[in-house]
């Protein structure tokens, strides 16, 4: 199915609705394939994950003593790539109405 632009003219004031050209389309089309939108979740799973992490680094160093809950976490944290599959992407990124992470793997204890 073609997509549709809205173009706007200045000059005129009017308004149309025409279908893509073939270049946008395939270029349309490329950016939603299933390969790179699950691409690009898998991406904001790693970066939200990565953020998880560094958030508890200081407490992985040397001099600290890290509860067996904490080292759970960021282990599951760790798992998260052979633990999920791209079926459960969606479930990693969803948010409530406040914008938070929902996912139960993202708790911290």
């Amino acid at each position: 199915m073609a997509q549709k632009k809205i173009i706007h003219d200045v000059a005129t004031g009017k308004t149309s609705v025409v279908d893509y050209t073939a270049e946008e389309q395939a270029i349309y089309d490329d950016y939603n394939s299933t390969e790179k939108v699950t691409a690009r979740k898998l991406e904001q799973i790693r970066e939200i994950r990565n953020q998880k992490l560094s958030e508890t680094d200081y407490l992985a160093m040397s001099d600290n003593v890290i509860s067996e809950e904490m080292k759970t976490y960021r282990q599951s944290m760790r798992d998260i790539p052979q633990d999920y599959s791209e079926a459960d992407y969606d479930d990693l990124l969803a948010r409530d109405e406040q914008g938070n992470l929902t996912h139960t793997v993202w708790s911290k204890p």
